[in-house]
């Protein structure tokens, strides 16, 4: 299969060219403020909580089900859009959607409106990662296809650092709702862009798979074991890695006595630091290690999953905030830098026509474990706890999640075991 370059028009193979440098690059853009409009709430949740009277029960229902529940539900409908209709379209609607939906969320006045605007991030935000990763499939060759995908995990990954670094400084000095706006404009300009991209064809689709019913989609891609247990072990390590990355700034100012801006400034460093370095080191070396055995894509995130639940666990024992910094930014690294491979893998189980649904399935299984329960179940712990712990429950709220992401390192491998029988 071949597309068109962007500038000169002329027939370029998907393993590179002008036009597949430009999708990466603007994806990449794509996913920073994908991830930074889902995630800066998790800097002004304590602001918010004082200024509105909420309880730890009600930011995890804000920062986790409100968005997961239609995140999940509508990502499905929406991974079998992008199977079948322009994913350039369809990518820029839900970008202008949700950097609306993200603004109105710094005009809320009460709970319930804070709850509403979450839901239309939700929904918009849905329908980036299955357009997204389904693009990546089609403008990169296999062996690539997991450095692709690291680089558009990295542009997330630096959403959540610097947003949490700017919109920290932003509602230190001019309240959390300024933050959310701010937050909310910036991406609008992608979008010309985006209407800009050159739409790839499906590599390998026909009309058959194009009239091919959702449900038989489901149930041809649930019936591999390792696609399965990819599923398993992304959603379980989402209940880890959301619910830390929502509550680790209200940890860090109320165990570490930091205040809003100094704790959303470390936050987003060690998001950065540890995650962006690691996922473009580690999606380049399983690129390498791939032509090898391809199973590397399904070790390398068992090594990473299961490594990383110490070392957090090491962070939310520390006393020292330094100390707690230096173990949250190793814990990042190793459980990030494996989330795009893990997420690459995804394709060397589907059919190319059913890449944008196999994505739409990881990620409902995620929003729904990881996103939904996860930031939720870490309030609830907290809150639960603080009549014997009072302050420090939240600490040891975020050390009880730490044993999640050792759980999914173990359908990891399970998920290894399956793979050359089930690889495409």
């Amino acid at each position: 299969m071949r597309m068109r370059d962007l500038t000169s028009g002329k027939a370029v193979r998907p393993d590179g060219g002008r036009t597949a440098l430009f999708a990466i690059a603007l994806l990449t853009m794509v996913s920073f403020f994908n991830y930074m409009d889902r995630m800066v709430l998790a800097v002004v949740l304590e602001p918010m909580k004082h200024e509105l009277g909420l309880s730890d029960g009600e930011l995890g229902l804000l920062s986790g089900v409100a968005f997961a529940v239609v995140y999940a539900t509508m990502g499905i409908p929406l991974g079998r859009l992008a199977d079948r209709t322009s994913r350039t379209r369809l990518l820029a609607a839900c970008l202008g959607f949700w950097s609306v939906m993200t603004f109105a969320t710094g005009l809320a006045r009460n709970f319930a409106q804070l709850f509403l605007a979450r839901v239309g991030v939700g929904i918009g935000e849905a329908g980036c990662a299955p357009a997204a990763h389904s693009l990546i499939g089609d403008y990169f060759p296999a062996h690539r296809r997991a450095l692709g995908i690291s680089l558009f995990q990295a542009g997330g990954i630096a959403g959540v650092s610097i947003g949490l670094m700017v919109a920290g400084t932003i509602a230190h000095s001019y309240g959390w709702r300024a933050a959310l706006m701010v937050a909310g404009l910036a991406s609008l300009p992608l979008l010309i862009l985006l209407l800009m991209l050159p739409e790839p064809a499906h590599q390998s689709a026909g009309k058959r798979d194009n009239a091919e019913s959702l449900w038989a989609s489901l149930a041809a891609l649930l019936r591999r074991r390792a696609f399965l247990h990819l599923n398993l072990g992304l959603g379980i390590s989402s209940f880890g890695i959301y619910g830390i990355g929502q509550w680790q700034t209200t940890f860090l100012v109320r165990s570490m006595e930091l205040d809003l801006r100094v704790a959303g400034f470390w936050s987003g460093l060690s998001h950065g630091t540890g995650g962006i370095i690691g996922v473009v080191c580690i999606g380049a070396l399983t690129s390498y290690l791939m032509r090898r055995d391809s199973r590397w894509e399904l070790w390398i995130p068992t090594i990473g999953y299961s490594a990383s639940a110490p070392v957090f666990a090491a962070a939310f024992l520390a006393t020292d905030w330094r100390l707690c910094v230096a173990m949250l930014t190793a814990g990042v690294g190793l459980s990030l830098s494996t989330s795009g491979v893990a997420l690459s893998a995804l394709q060397s189980f589907a059919e190319p026509w059913r890449r944008g649904t196999a994505v739409a399935i990881a990620l409902f299984t995620s929003a729904m474990i990881g996103l939904g329960l996860g930031p939720y179940t870490i309030g609830l712990l907290s809150d639960l706890l603080h009549p014997v712990q009072g302050e420090e429950s939240l600490r040891y709220a975020l050390l009880i999640s730490c044993a999640s992401l050792g759980w999914a390192g173990w359908h990891f491998l399970l998920a290894s075991r399956s793979a050359m029988k089930d690889r495409l």
